[in-house]
């Protein structure tokens, strides 16, 4: 398993991480993460998310832990209501970043016979004073991919 992979699992171990650090600096002595590691974990999943307004705990289980068996929620809609409005606004809140980064974006044609260099970044031995950038190679043919 690894988290760095996987943007979303990378994204929610940085809030609990940020909530961890909270909790251990804020009590005068000092109690391990591990002891506050499950009180976060809950915290995080009863607390309603920016994006969809629900606790994911509610969005995955379809009831809060500290509902009443027999009453009805009354903080939320019926969980299938839940999950396709925060569906919705999840899709919104993507379509909106989609504008705002296609607004950005600069679509350029590579034609054959062009020259093009590429970043150098994720090389293993890259070193500080190595080149930024790829020696020029020569676009010989241009495919056509269809997204």
């Amino acid at each position: 398993h690894h988290p760095q992979t996987n943007g979303k699992v990378e994204r929610v171990n940085q809030s609990l991480v940020t909530r961890l650090k909270c909790k251990v600096n804020s009590t005068s002595t000092k109690v391990p993460w591990t002891k506050l590691l499950e009180s976060v974990t809950n915290e995080y999943n009863l607390t309603p998310h920016s994006i969809t307004k629900y606790p994911p705990a509610y969005l995955l289980l379809g009831t809060l832990p500290y509902d009443s068996p027999i009453g009805q929620n009354s903080y939320y809609e019926p969980v299938n209501e839940a999950r396709n409005l925060a569906l919705q606004r999840t899709m919104d809140y993507h379509n909106k970043n989609k504008i705002r980064y296609d607004a950005r974006f600069v679509h350029k044609k590579f034609n054959p016979g062009d020259l093009v260099v590429y970043e150098e970044f994720h090389y293993p031995n890259t070193r500080k004073l190595s080149p930024p950038f790829s020696d020029p190679y020569e676009i010989i043919t241009y495919l056509y991919l269809s997204l």
